[in-house]
């Protein structure tokens, strides 16, 4: 009997002494339930729960800067640039068989430059960028052993020549393109799957496109050792809306495949003028005509490529680098005016469009 009461002494202890100590854990395991919980649960605008989406951008202090540099090597296409037609006859005449030549554009560096920050209520972020690009490019057409160059540009009126205008020995042009773009946008970046996050975002776009086409054509049986000039300007500065998706479905390793996608659409000025004279009377034999309009413009940006990051400097600091294909389209950005009857003066708009493509290094650091 003594034996037990000793039995049921300890046993009792022992019960007592493990409530003890899994009180505190309870506890514990309770107060990391509800924190995760938190984490994971949202409360709506209409006063509900519902399900929290996992941040994906960088983790770093949970808020703060970051800073974004990118060097471009990009081509230009331009619709509309053709300025001389070959012919394998010196009259002009039909039939006509030869090349059609215009802008073929050479490939050019410039950059893109970044600030943003990162929010910590919403895990939001506000970034803007500022786009750089200039490239300037030149043509030539000559005619070919008993023959020549039609030109496609300008009035034969103006040219001072009439009909036979349609014949010349060499025509040469120069386009010159100039692209400032700025963007604003507001994002969050977070995760639909364990290995795919998602970056939608929204803002506004600006931007300055200007463009312009100097040709000249000389020699011929009318315009002989003269020089007949055409210069076509194309300026044009527009804002508005601008919506995209960006996109990383990481890999291993810190490595990633990225593809970034938006669109806008623009609301701007176009300033257009065009002008044409000959060299021996540049006072008489001229056309100088203005064609300003507004107008709105859709554009659309597309990138793909592969992506980096790493944490350093004891995860105080992040870092991610790109390579990527990166397209930009403009539609009806080329509204330069042609002419094509001379009897009376008739010009209509060129209404072509614009785009930039080509390799995009990129560089982000969070810290």
């Amino acid at each position: 009997m003594t034996r037990f009461k000793k039995v049921s002494v300890a046993a009792l202890a022992l019960a007592l002494s493990a409530t003890a100590f899994a009180g505190p854990d309870l506890d514990t395991r309770v107060h990391d339930l509800e924190k995760q919980m938190k984490q994971v649960r949202t409360e709506t605008a209409s006063q509900t729960y519902g399900a929290n989406t996992a941040t994906a951008r960088p983790n770093v202090h949970g808020y703060g800067f970051f800073l974004t540099f990118d060097i471009l090597y990009w081509q230009t296409k331009v619709g509309g640039t053709e300025y001389a037609l070959s012919d394998q006859d010196t009259l002009g005449v039909m039939p006509v068989e030869g090349k059609y030549r215009g802008i073929d554009f050479k490939w050019d560096w410039a950059f893109r430059a970044g600030v943003g920050y990162n929010f910590l209520h919403g895990d939001w972020d506000i970034y803007a960028d500022y786009t750089y690009f200039k490239n300037n490019t030149s043509s030539m057409l000559t005619g070919e052993i008993n023959g020549s160059v039609i030109p496609q540009r300008g009035s034969r009126q103006a040219a001072g020549g009439g009909n036979q205008f349609n014949s010349v020995n060499k025509a040469t042009s120069s386009y010159l393109f100039d692209f400032d773009r700025i963007d604003l946008e507001l994002g969050r970046n977070y995760y639909l799957a364990r290995d795919l996050s998602f970056r939608p975002h929204f803002g506004l776009v600006t931007a300055w496109i200007n463009q312009k086409q100097l040709t000249r054509y000389t020699g011929g049986p009318t315009i002989g050792v003269n020089t007949v000039h055409v210069k076509d300007r194309n300026d044009f500065w527009g804002i508005g809306p601008r919506t995209g998706l960006n996109s990383k479905w990481h890999l291993t390793n810190g490595f990633s495949v990225m593809g970034n996608v938006s669109g806008a659409l623009v609301y701007g000025h176009f300033q257009v003028r065009h002008k044409n004279w000959l060299s021996s009377d540049p006072v008489h034999h001229k056309v100088n005509v203005g064609a300003n309009m507004h107008r709105f413009t859709p554009t659309a940006s597309l990138q793909l490529g592969l992506a980096y990051d790493s944490y350093i400097y004891n995860d105080k600091q992040h870092i991610s680098v790109s390579l990527s294909w990166d397209t930009q389209y403009w539609w009806r950005m080329n509204q330069m005016l042609n002419c094509i009857e001379d009897q009376p003066l008739k010009y209509i708009r060129q209404s072509d469009d614009v785009s930039l493509q080509g390799l995009t290094f990129n560089i982000r650091l969070d810290f």
